[in-house]
């Protein structure tokens, strides 16, 4: 298996042309080099990468505004979590890059530019307009959200990685940063374009049956609520079901959704159904969980994968600092690298914080 872009592969910059006639031989920009400006590069960097289009496959009648269509309903959930019309989320901001937790007026919070405003308004009207009953359209439409946020993540995050190899080329020399000449940004787009093309086919012709699902209901509202997709590498026992390092197989997606509504809290685990010989094994698993087991995946789950979280300011702020720093150590990769270590994190396990208490 190449490691590095050949001389006749396309130019990972994105320009188009061959690498030999592109950037091979091209000078790094110094002041991508200077770590005194890196907070500039990366805020101007991702703003350039901004992705502003609507992905609804009914391109004919989409309207001209691509709008800020939020991952999680605006009235509907984060006006009920939210304190005085702000929301913590571990998401990164351009002023405050790396936080734990930001501060997000709702307006901002989990929003993301992948619907004109026609298409986000009458897709998701079942789910904005209509209590959740678990209906197979309901359920469709708060994963195809999930999928539509990860997708639109993704593309951005290919082409903050296209601007910096335009200005630093010679990160192809880097160990790890492209397989066959692809960047894992550049596999992952790939891999949602094909699961694209199902939920695409499925919206079109209203057959919302193309998922395999477990729905969970729990007492209470929630302070928190969340959407979130991933690529397990091992399933619950331990046995590798996937390996994302191998570029010629598409890595296939669980998602994950959680959302307060009417005084209980609501998750939906599903995946396309033409992966059940990956995954039917651990739904199998997952229906047999006790509420408390299953309280245990859904905080790991949360911590381990999104940054597509939003929890109640005050919430979070009388947690114990224990509490938050557990939930920091899995947000900020332990279990990855356990994975990558072949020691899958037990998500089952119960961890040292609650959000479902909080």
């Amino acid at each position: 298996m190449s490691k590095k872009i050949g001389r006749n592969d396309p130019c990972s910059c994105g320009s188009g042309k061959k690498y030999k006639k592109c950037c091979l031989g091209k000078e790094d920009n110094p002041e991508y080099s200077d770590i005194t400006k890196f907070a500039d590069i990366y805020k101007a960097t991702r703003k350039a990468a901004r992705f502003k289009e609507c992905i609804h496959p009914d391109q004919c009648h989409c309207s001209e505004k691509i709008i800020g269509a939020h991952s999680i309903q605006n009235n509907k959930i984060l006006s009920k979590i939210s304190d005085n019309g702000m929301l913590y989320m571990p998401c990164p901001k351009p002023d405050l890059s790396f936080a734990l937790h930001n501060k997000y007026g709702r307006k901002e919070a989990t929003v993301f530019s992948g619907f004109c405003g026609y298409h986000d308004k009458t897709t998701f009207q079942p789910i904005e307009d209509k209590d959740f009953i678990a209906t197979e359209e309901q359920i469709f439409l708060y994963v195809y959200r999930a999928f539509a946020i990860e997708y639109h993540k993704k593309q951005e995050a290919v082409r903050m990685n296209q601007i910096m190899f335009s200005n630093k080329p010679s990160v192809v020399e880097m160990p790890g940063m492209m397989i066959d000449g692809k960047t894992g940004f550049d596999m992952a787009v790939a891999d949602l374009e094909e699961e694209k093309k199902i939920f695409d086919k499925a919206l079109m012709a209203k057959r919302y049956d193309v998922l395999t699902s477990v729905v969970w209901e729990f007492n209470g509202f929630s302070n928190f609520a969340a959407t979130a997709g991933e690529t397990p590498m091992y399933d619950f026992d331990g046995k590798q079901i996937q390996n994302l390092l191998n570029p010629n197989v598409p890595a296939r997606h669980i998602y994950t959704c959680v959302f307060p509504e009417n005084g209980k809290t609501y998750v939906i685990i599903a995946w396309l159904k033409e992966y059940d010989s990956l995954f039917l094994s651990m739904k199998n698993k997952l229906d047999l969980l006790t509420t408390d087991e299953k309280k245990n995946y859904i905080n790991n789950t949360i911590a381990i994968v999104t940054e597509n979280v939003v929890i109640k300011p005050s919430a979070w702020d009388a947690m114990s600092e224990t509490a938050k720093q557990a939930f920091a150590v899995l947000f900020l990769g332990m279990a990855d690298m356990m994975a990558l270590d072949g020691q899958p994190y037990n998500r089952f396990e119960k961890p040292s914080f609650d959000l479902f208490s909080i």
